[in-house]
């Protein structure tokens, strides 16, 4: 194991740790997928504390890893939704991430504080921890040319409903590099680059695997392409091959 990812493990270990003897709720900071699949790792080492899993909403990519004592429900998040929106909307950009990302940079914030960034026409929810969330709210002013004003907004208050495509063919198989192919058109030799240089997962655990075979509802994310869900099985032509539909998140 590389030194790097060993520092991340026991930070693991030192959580679950804080957790059991002093008997509170811990947390990591927002982990990408890699640095998740690291966590398995060291799941037999932990002592007996629950952990569980959250980026605040389904779909999350960069999550916290929350313990917690056995026996005992999660009562607080570790972290706030942020509402980002213009002052003004007659003098409003087009903001993509990486203009959100790098101005929240610019403030001199780390990574791993922040979660994902869901972005809409005229606004945009900004996942951090709580530690961070009323500097952000106070300092995040200007996003490129654009004015912003940032509340905290409440669990009832945010409302996602991702948007997708739906698209049905024909698969030789569920192997996990068929059902790329075919959510992101490409070719099964193109995809298994993807695959084996560890930028896909599956329902957040990264496979190296094109043998993989997928089941209804499981999530994919490709580093680099986007995500897609595979919904279902819808019937088997004569040839043997096997009709399906995917959900591809845009």
């Amino acid at each position: 194991m590389e030194n790097d990812d060993r520092m991340v493990c026991n930070r693991f270990m030192e959580a679950a740790d804080n957790c059991y003897y002093r008997n509170v709720p811990t947390s990591t900071d927002f982990l990408d997928i890699y640095k998740q699949n690291l966590f398995n790792t060291v799941i037999r080492e932990l002592p007996p504390v629950q952990y569980r899993f959250d980026g605040g909403y389904e779909l999350a990519e960069r999550k916290v890893i929350m313990f917690l004592p056995q026996d005992s429900e999660i009562s607080d998040l570790p972290f706030l939704t942020l509402k980002v929106t213009p002052r003004n909307l007659h003098f409003t950009e087009k903001l993509n991430h990486r203009d959100y990302l790098g101005s929240i940079m610019g403030l001199g914030i780390k990574r791993d504080k922040v979660g994902d960034i869901l972005l809409y026409d005229n606004f945009a929810y900004i996942f951090c921890m709580k530690s961070i969330a009323e500097y952000l709210t106070d300092n995040l002013l200007k996003i490129r040319n654009t004015y912003v004003t940032v509340t905290e907004i409440s669990n009832e208050e945010f409302i996602y409903e991702p948007s997708y495509e739906v698209i049905k063919g024909s698969v030789a198989s569920l192997r996990l590099d068929a059902v790329i192919a075919l959510g992101f058109n490409g070719s099964r030799s193109h995809i298994t680059s993807y695959i084996i240089d560890g930028k896909v997962s599956v329902n957040g655990r990264i496979i190296t695997s094109n043998a993989y075979n997928l089941k209804a509802g499981d999530i994919i994310s490709v580093h680099g392409l986007g995500k897609i869900r595979y919904m279902d099985t819808l019937s088997e032509t004569k040839k043997g091959r096997i009709m399906i539909t995917i959900n591809k998140y845009t």
